[in-house]
């Protein structure tokens, strides 16, 4: 069997062309921005902020939210949606091909049952 490494070398080539592409980086990416960025509140301040916002009792008028988390989600569980059927059958159909596979490998050991 003649094996010819023609095909291979160009695909190698073209590989390590898209590589180097990929790692240089380009000028046109490398210029600076035109426009200086705005000086942002140092972290006091955005604490100050933090605390007066959190020390704010709502009114009389508002209730608060509920704590709950499954309120919070909505009502319902996942698994009883279109898409958490869709996953629960996904699964098991996976775990039923993996069953499958295992069982009807083609490849089989080739240690002896004595050495087992």
């Amino acid at each position: 069997m003649n094996c010819q490494g023609g095909t291979w070398r160009l695909a190698f080539r073209v590989l390590a062309l898209l590589l180097a592409l990929a790692i240089v980086p380009l000028p046109a990416f490398a210029q600076q921005p035109t426009n200086q960025p705005t000086a942002k509140p140092g972290i006091r301040a955005s604490i100050a902020k933090a605390v007066t916002s959190a020390r704010v009792a709502p009114s009389k008028g508002q209730s608060q939210a509920p704590t709950d988390g499954k309120a919070q989600l909505g009502s319902g569980s996942f698994f009883k949606k279109p898409a958490g059927l869709l996953v629960i059958a996904l699964v098991g159909a996976g775990t039923a091909y993996a069953l499958y596979s295992a069982s009807h490998d083609r490849i089989h050991s080739t240690i002896p049952n004595g050495l087992k």
